[in-house]
């Protein structure tokens, strides 16, 4: 089992989409409406703000990052060493619901997640849809009919990608085509709840953030629960198993204060723990 997790960073709302680059962890801070990045030591130093409430997120191949807006409903290209910023795609007048969280291949091409429907506003529907995006190439549908799509992964070889249904309860993998499309699609796991982030390790498990359960689940390449980091009285957010041999894995914890029940105050975290596998593929 993992060692146990100590505090990296605290100060947040709803730490989201945790990725790695050059020895700094980044991430969507949601509720704070700004994007971040955290040092090795645990400071947190805000890059920039995003009105239109940050989401998913990844690293292109020239080192920006890709953002996308989950109110807003946009895709940003955002400089990490400045915060500037520039719009690339606008899916307000196509997205079902929000945006949320988003992944990038080797090839270039990202899928980002449409919800479906308004979490806490709308009645649950599985309507939730992957969309592709490529600087190149633009924007095009990939999938449909998903239960709210959340964290992704994508093996090494780059030909599967998983993708957490989060009120499905349920991993599903799709084999990743050309020009961003996706077949096949299979359920690779079944949840005992709701899952949120997700990623992957070098013997093919995934490690899976249980959001209501506050609880990280480490998941074999059969779909079966084989590990368990808890985290009581917290929700569970999103992982990434990162630094310089990926043995860190970075776990994004809330903690939720509901005395005000119509203005809840988000406590945020980031942990660490040391994993004897290392972080595979991506993120």
């Amino acid at each position: 089992m993992p060692e146990q997790p100590v505090l990296l960073a605290s100060g947040l709302a709803w730490p989201e989409s945790p990725r790695w680059r050059d020895g700094e962890l980044f991430v969507s801070d949601v509720h704070n409406f700004r994007l971040v990045k955290i040092s090795s030591g645990g400071e947190v130093e805000t890059i920039c703000a995003v009105e239109g409430r940050p989401a998913g997120m990844d690293f292109a191949a020239d080192g920006s990052l890709l953002l996308a807006t989950g109110v807003g409903r946009e895709l940003l290209r955002i400089d990490p060493s400045t915060g500037a910023c520039e719009r690339v795609a606008d899916l307000s007048g196509i997205a079902t619901a929000y945006l949320n969280d988003m992944i990038t291949h080797q090839s270039g091409w990202s899928w980002v997640g449409d919800t479906g429907f308004r979490f806490g506003v709308d009645d649950p529907v599985a309507n939730g849809r992957l969309w592709a995006y490529h600087p190149a190439h633009g924007l095009k549908l990939a999938a449909t009919d998903i239960f709210f799509p959340n964290g992704m992964a994508i093996e090494p070889d780059g030909g599967i990608l998983y993708l957490a249904e989060t009120f499905g309860r349920q991993i599903s993998a799709f084999d990743i085509g050309e020009a961003g499309t996706l077949h096949n699609r299979s359920i690779h796991a079944e949840l005992p709840g709701e899952v949120d982030g997700l990623c992957l390790d070098a013997d093919g498990c995934l490690w899976a953030a249980m959001l209501f359960e506050g609880a990280f689940l480490r998941i074999s390449p059969a779909g079966d629960v084989i590990g368990r980091i808890d985290f009581p009285g917290r929700n569970a957010i999103a992982c990434v198993a990162a630094g310089g041999d990926r043995r860190t894995l970075y776990l994004c914890v809330c903690a939720m204060d509901r005395t005000d029940a119509g203005n809840p105050v988000r406590h945020g975290e980031v942990f660490t723990t040391t994993v004897s596998v290392p972080g595979a593929g991506r993120p």
